[in-house]
């Protein structure tokens, strides 16, 4: 009996490690004292005997009538489209995250890299992953961030929990996400650093990214105080309808001349064009000038939304 209780106990630390304070495979295994893929075997064993139970919230119903449509479209590999229906905003980035977690579930093998942006519904994606073993997975960050602790959508955070939950490992962008003047960027962008991970990230196999908006309930930039108020207005004069990693760009796709895109430390549509495989996630109709900006950009391959979204982007492409 005291056999059995010693190991419900090390089961438990394992899982508390693993899910409670987000520590990587590999750092419990040195904590523990034992090999990386015991650890493994030991949270699958907790689960088994209900020592730590994981809840798993389906999405709910999709559209595949509207799924065509936007893959035929804007000639898309792939489209998931959930249907919303009375759900909340909140409960709608849950489903979205479940959806994207399935997706990229389904094409991941291990020696991949991953380029991750910011953003809610990444960060719901992150929790609706299954644990996996890829100790060759590498995460990048692709866009500055201050990192802020209690802040789980930034970006160094996101790059290390999805890195956790891969059981990879991560390479952080060590930099603000803007600053003061286009001088002080280029100057920050000799940063070997920075360099060498943007490098990284020009061959990631798949790339992350949330899709903004400039409204002001919804602007993360805003919200987060990287710009006021004033400086969100001039934006929208600009034309701007959203960000992919923090740029915006105009309702035809294409990159703004502005500013706030000049002090931007975060990979370019360039080097986002040369990844594989990217992936965009975000909902609602107030998101759906965004979306169709990013899609009419060319700048998505995999779009990951709701109906709301969807029809506004429809709607948008029929009207231009």
């Amino acid at each position: 009996m005291q056999l059995d209780d010693e190991r419900s106990l090390l089961l438990a630390r394992v899982a508390s490690l693993y899910y409670d304070q987000s520590k990587s495979q590999q750092e419990i295994a040195e904590e523990v004292g034992v090999s990386r893929s015991a650890i493994s075997r030991f949270l699958t064993e907790a689960r088994d005997k209900g020592i730590v139970e994981i809840i798993v919230h389906y999405p709910w119903r999709t559209s595949p009538e509207l799924e065509q449509k936007l893959i035929s479209i804007f000639n898309l590999k792939a489209a998931k489209v959930l249907v919303r229906e009375n759900k909340s905003y909140e409960e709608m980035l849950q489903g979205l995250g479940i959806l994207a977690a399935r997706y990229l579930n389904n094409i991941l093998h291990d020696g991949m890299t991953l380029g991750i942006s910011w953003g809610t519904a990444l960060y719901q994606m992150i929790r609706a992953m299954p644990m996996r073993d890829l100790p060759g997975v590498e995460v990048v960050q692709l866009i500055g961030a201050t990192g802020s602790e209690g802040v789980p959508t930034d970006g160094p955070i996101l790059a290390q929990l999805l890195s956790n939950r891969l059981g990879g490992f991560c390479r952080y962008l060590h930099a603000p996400l803007i600053v003061e003047n286009e001088a002080g960027r280029e100057i920050l962008l000799q940063d070997r650093n920075i360099r060498e991970t943007f490098a990284r990230a020009a061959r990631a196999d798949v790339a992350l990214v949330g899709i903004g908006s400039t409204n002001s309930d919804l602007y993360s930039l805003l919200r987060a105080g990287y710009v006021d108020e004033t400086e969100a207005q001039r934006i929208r004069t600009a034309g701007a309808v959203g960000d992919i990693c923090a740029q915006h760009y105009s309702l035809t796709g294409q990159w703004l001349d502005i500013d706030i895109n000049r002090r931007t430390i975060g990979i370019d549509l360039e080097i986002l064009s040369k990844i594989q495989t990217v992936i965009g996630v975000a909902g609602s109709s107030r998101k759906g000038a965004a979306i169709y900006g990013a899609l009419r950009g060319g700048h998505l391959d995999v779009l990951i939304t709701d109906d709301q979204a969807a029809q506004k982007i429809l709607a948008l492409s029929y009207s231009l």
